[in-house]
């Protein structure tokens, strides 16, 4: 039923998404974004769907972050409600965007970082609707140190069990030690809905600073999370680490051994997604050391404790920020990359569990600002999600059940 739903309903491979009664001029958004909260106009939307097929958007715009829902998989959206009514500095980058979840009983999870001032120095904020978006409740800051230090880049996961994570990298040790290379890991843990949250849990030390955390499950309980961090004096390569809700780090293990040695934060976090097989995780990234260039893709065994199947997507000048996902028995994999003068959209498959690709595919292109691509699942089906300034906000059907990929 979905899958012809969604044929009648997109009848291109390539979708230019409007508000109602707001449409778009050869390609280009002509909508007045200097009057208009759209998601269209706002910055580094993150989607998820609900379990009634209504897709949820959350955004920023005017220093407030926005929540927009869609029962037409995006071919129009409602009007925005204002998660905070106060506007505050929100973090919009790529790698630090709003994040939003739905639980099972329709609860909307919205998180963010509020940025203070200068080089990332602000706190996590979370708030949520009990009455289907229509209103939010006040945020609330999530880091209980109370300092005046770096808190950004969290992550919003909730796992099978119900309990709803929130990580993110933290600098609380700057002020204690001048030393300390990196940032922290810290998590904290709801139980209740997000009603209350835990204390802050520490799960790991010396990360990288501005890279995104990647997030799975590890059984019901607990998660997994990947990050980039500094290893020896300025190693700057990958972790897998397990979570428990109750703040203890189960077991830590190297990632990725590419020996990239920079003094510097590259603003490419992982990506993860957890393998139909137990005790496995596939994991995508990007690096520039001597050993590997470009961006890529390798499976992690927690029985091996090591990564294989290492495979190179793209060594191309330009590209980064991959993103994986699995649809049943197939992996996905989308990246962005730039040759200098336009930016493109790609995305690769593989039916055989990372062991071997299909060849790229060319979804969108741009020669205007754009954000990274993410992938959103829904049933038998995946979505891109990606905005640009040229197009708006983009929501694209990858495939129409498992194996069929769309293109320009």
């Amino acid at each position: 039923m979905l899958n012809d739903k969604l044929k009648r309903l997109l009848p291109s491979a390539v979708i230019l998404l409007a508000l109602p009664g707001i449409g778009f001029a050869s390609g280009n958004l002509s909508i007045d974004c200097e009057s208009t909260v759209s998601v269209h106009c706002g910055n580094a939307p993150s989607a998820v769907f609900d379990k009634g097929n209504r897709l949820w958007t959350a955004f920023e715009q005017n220093q407030q972050v926005f929540v927009s829902y869609s029962d037409d998989y995006g071919a129009t959206f409602s009007l925005p409600s204002a998660v905070n009514e106060k506007s505050e500095k929100v973090a919009h980058g790529g790698e630090n965007r709003p994040k939003i979840l739905v639980d099972s009983d329709g609860t909307l999870y919205v998180s963010w970082a509020r940025i203070i001032s200068s080089h990332h120095i602000g706190d996590i904020r979370f708030s949520r609707s009990t009455d289907g978006g229509r209103s939010f409740e006040p945020p609330r800051t999530i880091n209980d140190d109370g300092l005046t230090s770096s808190h950004s880049f969290e992550t919003l996961y909730q796992n099978q069990a119900g309990h709803l994570f929130l990580t993110w990298l933290d600098q609380r040790d700057h002020g204690k030690n001048e030393d300390y290379k990196g940032s922290a890991i810290f998590y904290a843990v709801s139980q209740d809905q997000g009603q209350t949250f835990s204390e802050n849990f520490r799960a790991a030390d010396h990360s990288c600073e501005c890279c995104r955390i990647a997030v799975a499950s590890y059984g019901s309980e607990n998660i997994a999370i990947m990050s980039r961090q500094i290893f020896e004096e300025s190693t700057r390569d990958h972790a897998i680490t397990v979570l428990t809700p109750d703040g203890q780090v189960l077991e830590t293990h190297r990632a990725s051994e590419d020996q990239w040695q920079v003094e510097a934060c590259p603003h490419h976090g992982p990506s993860m997604t957890q393998s139909n097989q137990s005790g496995e995780y596939h994991m995508s990234w990007f690096t520039a050391s001597e050993l590997h260039q470009g961006l890529y893709y390798g499976k992690f065994s927690f029985n091996s404790m090591k990564t294989d199947q290492l495979y190179r997507i793209d060594g191309n000048p330009g590209a980064g920020h991959p993103f994986l996902a699995m649809l049943q028995d197939t992996l996905y994999l989308v990246w962005k990359g730039f040759d200098g003068e336009q930016t493109t959209i790609q995305v690769i498959q593989s039916v055989d569990v990372g062991s071997s690709w299909s060849a790229p595919t060319v979804l969108m292109t741009t020669t205007e600002g754009s954000d990274h691509p993410l992938l959103v699942s829904h049933q038998n089906n995946l979505f891109l999600s990606w905005k640009s300034d040229e197009h708006g906000y983009v929501f694209q059907p990858i495939t129409l059940g498992i194996g069929r990929v769309f293109s320009d």
